[in-house]
């Protein structure tokens, strides 16, 4: 697209990491909160930078027109509990007919108006969505601990790739089978910078690792957390949106669940030459 003239740029200050904050932008901009793809009419995707940058384009009779999404995290960690957004447009009206429909979207501050108003329910929905995590929120909790051996210095990531392997195996099909069409949870790829088993990574550091997904019956947490070097703890929270199906579905997945997270917590805290041992 061709450099357009500079229209105007706001932000705001959402209460939420860059991935919650992300997640909540696609809700309200995309028809599947999944897919950046999906677009409101009259706009295409032009960038998608996950979590950083969402960058929309689009044309019609009356105007040439771009805008883009910036998410900043408000401290140098990508962790930081806080996220600047701004939204900012750049566009260009040709024509009598150009000018008119400029005096009409920007000259009454319509423009204005409806990009304050998505800047306000972007950060609503990121705390709804915040609000909905944690122990408090979750009307299933349970926890698995397991020993970390001595010398073990590989993050809680590392750990949670480790135990589901490079590939899915015949359990990891099933398990990502019943997330999907059981649980009804909306799965990205099986493995990728940004997901794990198919969940998006909320967040990331060497000690914790989020993953969260939400569907139209629930919504999960898994956080497997590194604590003092020696012990690592795997923690699933799950909030019903419908709590009488949810409460149905759950109580037929959750003994299933209760066998392999134990067992994905081994695998987690087994070392990485002992996996390679066991697989000669």
């Amino acid at each position: 697209m061709e450099r357009l003239p500079y229209i105007d740029e706001h932000a705001i200050t959402v209460d939420a990491n860059r991935a919650e904050t992300w997640s909540a932008l696609l809700r309200m901009m995309c028809r599947d909160p999944h897919d950046p793809a999906g677009v409101p009419v009259g706009f295409v995707l032009d960038e998608a930078r996950q979590p950083e940058r969402l960058a929309l384009k689009g044309r019609h009779p009356f105007a040439i027109y771009r805008r883009v999404f910036e998410l900043d995290p408000l401290d140098d960690s990508e962790a930081a509990a806080r996220t600047r957004v701004r939204s900012a447009t750049w566009a260009h009206f040709p024509g009598v007919h150009g000018k008119i429909y400029r005096a009409l979207v920007i000259g009454t501050g319509g423009h204005r108006a409806v990009v304050r108003r998505t800047l306000k329910h972007v950060a609503a929905a990121a705390l709804t969505e915040r609000n909905q995590t944690g122990e408090t929120a979750a009307d299933y909790t349970d926890i698995f601990e397991a020993a970390i051996p001595h010398g073990d210095s590989r993050t809680a990531e590392q750990m949670f790739r480790d135990a589901l392997g490079h590939e899915p195996d015949a359990g990891g099909g099933i398990v990502m089978w019943i997330h999907r069409y059981v649980l009804r949870f909306p799965l990205g790829p099986p493995s990728s910078p940004h997901h794990v088993i198919g969940w998006p990574i909320a967040h990331s550091d060497p000690d914790e690792i989020v993953l969260t997904t939400s569907g139209p019956l629930m919504r999960g947490e898994l956080t497997l957390r590194r604590l003092d070097g020696r012990r690592a703890t795997l923690t699933t929270r799950v909030h019903y949106r419908h709590k009488i199906a949810a409460r149905t579905v759950w109580f037929v997945v959750g003994p299933l669940h209760r066998v392999v997270a134990p067992r994905l917590m081994e695998r987690a805290t087994r070392p990485a030459e002992r996996e390679a041992a066991d697989a000669q």
